[in-house]
Order: C-alpha cells, then sequence, then structure tokens
C-alpha cells in the first residue's frame, strides 16, 4: 500500500498535466511540459510518445499558449539529444514539410521548421542534401497545394538561409540566379542587394553589380530607409572602380540621386559629390555643388553647410570671394545663425581692413541679436569699436545697442501683457496704473503748476469757449441769476414766491433785445435793479486779438459785459 501511494504521488504531476489536457488539448505549453515531466522520469520513449499525439491531437487553428511548430521543434529534439535517433527526425521534418502531415495556420511556422531540417543535415555534414532541401523549401510549389505552401516562397527566413548556402556552396551561377530570383519574387531586402553587389565585385563581374545596384534602387527609391544605403554604396562602389575616367556618369548617378533625395539626408551625398568633382573635376563645379547643399538641406544644417561652402571659396578663389556667399547666408539663415554669420563676416572685412565694411555689417547684425541672450555679437563689436573705432562711432554702437535692446523689450513686454489675465488688470487702482505707467515710460502725471489769471481747464479749449460772445453770454446768464436772488423787491413772480431758478425765455429775451439795441446804435440806461454789483476789469487776455490795442483812435469804443446787461435790464424794464 505504501508503495502504490508513493508511486501515486510521484505520478501526480503527470495525471494533472492529463486533467488540463483533457479540459483543453490545444494548449501547447501543456503539451511540451508533459514532454519535460516524462523527461525528468527518465522516459524520452514516453515523452517522444506524448509529442506524437499531440500532433494528432491538437488543432493549429485552435492552438493557444505556444506555436504548434514548438512541438515539431522539441520532438525533433527528443529524437536527436534523447533517443539518438537522427533518421527519426529527419523523417519527422520530411513527413512535416513535404508530406504536409500537420496543416500548420502561419507560413512562419512551416519555414521554421524547413530551417530546422537543413541546419539538421548540415550537423551530419550532409552539404549537397541541405543545399538541395533550402532550394526546394523556395521553389515554385506543386499545383493543387494548400495556402501556406504556396506561400511559403516568399518566406525571407528560407531565403536567407538559401542565400548563404549558395555563396558558401553553391557556384557562381546559382548564386547570380538565387538573388536575382529573389528579386522579381521582391523579397529581397537592401541588404542583400548590397551582399549580392559585394559578391560580384568578389568575383570581377563589376557591372554586373552596378547593374545589380540599379535594379536595388528602382525596387527600394527614396523615401524608403533603404535607398540611403544602396546609394552610398553604388557612387562609392562606382567611384572606387572608374574614378576619373567616367566623369559624366557619375555626374548623372548623383543628380538622379540628389533630385529624389530628401533633405534630411542629402548633405552627406553632396559632400560626396564635392569631393568628386574637387577631385576628378572642376572647381567650379564643385562650389556650385556646394552652393546648391546650402539651399536645400534642412535649416538646421544651413549655417554648417554654408561655413563648409565659404572654407571651399577661400581655398580656391580667395577671401575676397566670399562677400557675397556672406550675404545670401545672411539672408538664408535665421535670426540667430545669421548673427553668427554677421560675426564672420565682420571678421573676414577686419582681416582685410575695410573697417567701414566691417562696421556696416555689425550694424546690420544688430537687429537680429538680441543683446541679453546673444552677448557674444556685442562683446564682439565693443571689442572692435576700441580698437579701430572713435568716439563718435563707439556712441553709435551704444545708440543702435540701446535701440536694439527696446525693440526686443518691447516684444517681450507685449507678449507677457497678452498674457495678463483681465482680473489682474482690473485689480489695479488708478494711483497705482498711473504709477505704473510713470515707471515703465519715463513720463510724470503729477499736476503741472497753474498760471495765475487763467482759468484752469479740463483740456485744450475748442473753438467754441474761445469765441468771445460765448464768454459773454455765460457773463450775463450769471448775473442774472445774482439779481434775482439778491434784490427782493423784483417785479418777477418767480422771485416773489423764493423761486431762484432761471428763467431760460427771459435770457433768450435779454439777448435778443440786446441784438436790437446794438443794430438802432442805442445804449441803454441803467437799471436799479442792479445798482450794487461790484464790477472788476476784465483782462485783455481773455479778448484775445479783439482788444484794442493803445493808441488806435480808428477804433470805436465797445461796450463791456456788465454795461450791456444794464442796458438790456433797462429796455426790458422800460417795455413793462
Amino acid at each position: 500500500a505504501m508503495a502504490r501511494a508513493e508511486h501515486l504521488a510521484s505520478r501526480r504531476p503527470v495525471l494533472l498535466n492529463r486533467v488540463l489536457l483533457r479540459q483543453n488539448p490545444h494548449n501547447v505549453g501543456e503539451w511540451i511540459k508533459r514532454c519535460e515531466l516524462y523527461l525528468q522520469r527518465k522516459s524520452p520513449e514516453m515523452a517522444a510518445a506524448s509529442l506524437e499525439e499531440s500532433l494528432k491531437t491538437l488543432h493549429a487553428r485552435k492552438a493557444v499558449n505556444g506555436a504548434p511548430s514548438e512541438l515539431v521543434l522539441k520532438l525533433a529534439k527528443v529524437y536527436e539529444d534523447e533517443l539518438h535517433t537522427v533518421d527519426k527526425a529527419i523523417d519527422l521534418y520530411h513527413r512535416i514539410c513535404e508530406q504536409q502531415f500537420y496543416q500548420f495556420r502561419d507560413v512562419d511556422d512551416l519555414s521554421q521548421c524547413y530551417a530546422a531540417w537543413v541546419e539538421l543535415k548540415l550537423k551530419q555534414e550532409a552539404w549537397d542534401d541541405a543545399l538541395a532541401t533550402a532550394r526546394r523549401a523556395v521553389a515554385n510549389p506543386e499545383p493543387g497545394s494548400n495556402k501556406i505552401f504556396r506561400a511559403l516562397p516568399k518566406s525571407l527566413r528560407l531565403w536567407d538561409l538559401l542565400l548563404d548556402l549558395e555563396e558558401s556552396l553553391g557556384t557562381v551561377q546559382t548564386t547570380k540566379d538565387a538573388y536575382n530570383r529573389a528579386l522579381e519574387l521582391r523579397v529581397a531586402t537592401p541588404m542583400h542587394v548590397v551582399n549580392f553587389a559585394s559578391f560580384l565585385t568578389d568575383q570581377k563581374y563589376f557591372e554586373e553589380s552596378f547593374t545589380a545596384y540599379e535594379r536595388g534602387v528602382e525596387l527600394f527609391a527614396f523615401p524608403h530607409p533603404g535607398a540611403q544605403l544602396l546609394w552610398k554604396n553604388y557612387l562609392t562602389a562606382f567611384i572606387e572602380r572608374y574614378k576619373g575616367t567616367k566623369i559624366e556618369r557619375v555626374r548623372d548617378l548623383f543628380e538622379r540621386c540628389l533630385e529624389s533625395c530628401p533633405p534630411e539626408i542629402s548633405s552627406e551625398f553632396f559632400m560626396l559629390d564635392g569631393e568628386f568633382e574637387e577631385q576628378h573635376g572642376l572647381t567650379k563645379r564643385a562650389l556650385g555643388v556646394y552652393k546648391a547643399m546650402c539651399a536645400k538641406v534642412p535649416p538646421d544644417e544651413k549655417y554648417t553647410g554654408y561655413q563648409l561652402y565659404i572654407a571651399k571659396t577661400i581655398k580656391y578663389l580667395g577671401i575676397p570671394a566670399t562677400r557675397d556667399i556672406y550675404q545670401d547666408a545672411i539672408a538664408a539663415l535665421d535670426d540667430a545663425p545669421s548673427a553668427k554669420m554677421c560675426l564672420d563676416f565682420a571678421k573676414m572685412e577686419t582681416s582685410l581692413q575695410e573697417i567701414e565694411r566691417a562696421r556696416a555689417v555689425y550694424t546690420y547684425g544688430a537687429q537680429m541679436a538680441d543683446p541679453r541672450r546673444d552677448p557674444e555679437f556685442w562683446t564682439t563689436w565693443h571689442e572692435f569699436e576700441v580698437a579701430h573705432g572713435n568716439e563718435e562711432t563707439f556712441r553709435e554702437m551704444l545708440r543702435v545697442k540701446r535701440s536694439v535692446q527696446a525693440a526686443f523689450s518691447t516684444v517681450n513686454y507685449n507678449a507677457a501683457e497678452m498674457g495678463a489675465t483681465k482680473d489682474q488688470a482690473e485689480s489695479l487702482s488708478n494711483e497705482e496704473a498711473l504709477r505704473m505707467l510713470e515707471e515703465r515710460e519715463g513720463i510724470s502725471t503729477q499736476d503741472k503748476p497753474r498760471v495765475g489769471g487763467f482759468v484752469q481747464g479740463k483740456g485744450k479749449r475748442t473753438a467754441d469757449a474761445a469765441d468771445l460772445g460765448e464768454v459773454e453770454n455765460r457773463v450775463a446768464k450769471l448775473r442774472k441769476a445774482t439779481a434775482n436772488v439778491d434784490t427782493p423787491q423784483s417785479n418777477n413772480a418767480s422771485a416773489a414766491d423764493g423761486d431762484d431758478e432761471i428763467d431760460i425765455d427771459d435770457e433768450i429775451d435779454i439777448d435778443d433785445e440786446e441784438d436790437e439795441d446794438e443794430e438802432k446804435g442805442t445804449t441803454p440806461e441803467p437799471s436799479s435793479s442792479v445798482r450794487e454789483v461790484s464790477t472788476k476789469t476784465v483782462p485783455a487776455a481773455v479778448f484775445g486779438g479783439l482788444a484794442p490795442k493803445e493808441g488806435d483812435s480808428s477804433l470805436e469804443p465797445k461796450m463791456g459785459a456788465l454795461e450791456r446787461l444794464r442796458a438790456a435790464a433797462a429796455s426790458k424794464s422800460s417795455a413793462r
């Protein structure tokens, strides 16, 4: 009984695994675990038998927890390593790969089995059989085969294996045929094209290698990531082969490449083209290549491109020939690199003792150099003026610096003002706002001292207020109201009742009568109702240009406001 219990306990993991497989017989992981349990119990035959059973039970489309190809590879390893029966492993691969013993769901599972079969034959040093198996794997499928076998010739895994075997074990012709067929089926990668061209170059088939590159750049054109690798190797190999003997052909290749090349990766090909022209072509064409590079490369590489262009121009044409290049660079670059280019331009002019030209360059570049962010520019200009300028030019430099700093400060101030919230703006009182304006704008908002003898207005006088007639009308209305209040025996009923309002109609009548009297040329008698009114001479400044000048006898004396007011009152009382 004890022995039966121990035997049952030792078999417990296998029994539990069996229960799980009954629940789901399509669990790849549990089948492999069952094989491992038998191998731990030193039962390789049982392990192989369990995997054979799994291939008959498990359905590829329902497989979980792994790929069905793992069962085949594990079973072949058990036959090879545990049972030491390589023939059974080869027979297994033959049944799986060629007799379609098991129907896989994915072509990658079948390609893994083929690759393992070829590697097994290589281990057995059956070179020819391994190469023949690899060729059969990518051969055209037989009519009536299922879709997995029909898709097998386009498996990249098998083509990598076959091309390696062809280069190692096959002939030159079979290798060329294999690469050509891969290119025809469009399963080749850019690396395959490079390997094919390198193989042909090693075999001294130079033109065929260039043909392979042509097929590659046609198959993998820009913006494919592999196009850069193909064009670089193609151009390098061609230049290395022919050097300067076929210049026009090389130029045509560079033109084709740069025409379709994206700007982000074009600098490498421009530099290669320029180097070729310098060594085997013309200097003028080389400088033209560098100029075209500056125009095409992205903005973050333009400054470096122009520096290279300027250096090459100095090398072949001299320093004065770079002036136009500097001007084009300053116009094409952004503000920050343009300011740096202005520094280089000014240093070049200084080296030629063109002080005025250098100062003009500094002045132009100042508008793009913020003194807070680009102190190097202003330090260099300061040193330049100390060494070559005078007091006037130094003051001009300081003036430009202040104006530029104010311009950049205005931009920042406006941006900060735009970012302020409405609540923050409304929380400021009038006094705080005035004080802020005083600090920012440098002005004073305090009341200016008043000049004695003049009325302080809220603003400038209007044209109507400056008219003398309007002033006299206001004085007449004011004194009429004063007389109505101070005289208790007035005939006006509204005044007797204590009403001190101004009668607008009476004022209008006074004005009308005043106008009539003036037209008749008579002077009314003063009224008794305005006897106790004190008088004061009206300042001459009130009348402005209408005031009579001293010694001018041609002008008749004019009546003042008081006299005319009295005349109007007398005329009104006599009429009643």
